[in-house]
């Protein structure tokens, strides 16, 4: 037992991640999204000119990074991708592993939203790992507003399959009610994970 955790919340684009990571930030936890860290890096003028350097102007629109150029080319392209992964990744890592250092001084929990936990094989950077889990007829109802079924099979096949990842999951989080359903969920999940992983 610890009596400080950071734990890393993962899924598949759909899933609910988002949505879990507020309700623990409502209830008072800590919590980082690395979805958000990436739209601050996008922001950076030193990361724009190593964009600028790499995939010329064309990845820029009014000076700043075309954030849906960079969504298609992920979704589209593998080896730029490896090349939009090389600049962001350590940067996102770097601030994970400082909030994390913060937490475990102040004897705190931490959650963490990080999409590719799996993918990017940083579990050991987490002390428990919590999967954000939905039917995936329901996950591709909630994305049809946004994507299309084309762009949904592209976004998933560069994803490891939820299935995979609620089997390395310690805690799993059924996302497929309503979100007062969810909350229910979590709070369960906090109190077990507070009576079996945090020192009195």
């Amino acid at each position: 037992m610890k009596n400080s955790l950071a734990i890393g919340i993962t899924g598949i684009l759909g899933s609910g991640k988002t949505t879990v990571l507020e309700i623990l930030k409502k209830i008072g936890f800590r919590t980082i999204s690395c979805d958000e860290i990436v739209k601050e890096l996008l922001e950076k003028k030193y990361i724009i000119k190593k964009f600028k350097m790499i995939f010329g102007t064309d990845i820029l629109k009014n000076n700043k990074i075309d954030k849906k150029k960079v969504r298609d080319i992920i979704f589209n392209d593998l080896e730029k991708k490896k090349k939009i992964e090389n600049i962001l990744h350590p940067e996102v890592f770097k601030k994970i592993k400082k909030e994390i250092l913060d937490t475990k001084k102040r004897n705190g929990i931490i959650f963490i939203e990080i999409p590719l936990l799996f993918e990017t094989k940083s579990e050991q950077l987490f002390d428990k790992i919590m999967v954000v889990s939905a039917p995936l007829k329901e996950i591709k109802k909630r994305l049809k507003n946004k994507y299309s079924e084309e762009e949904i099979k592209n976004i998933w096949k560069n994803q490891i399959p939820l299935s995979y990842k609620k089997k390395r999951a310690d805690y799993i989080i059924d996302n497929s009610g309503p979100i007062s359903k969810t909350e229910k969920k979590i709070k369960e999940m906090i109190e077990n994970l507070l009576k079996k992983d945090i020192k009195n």
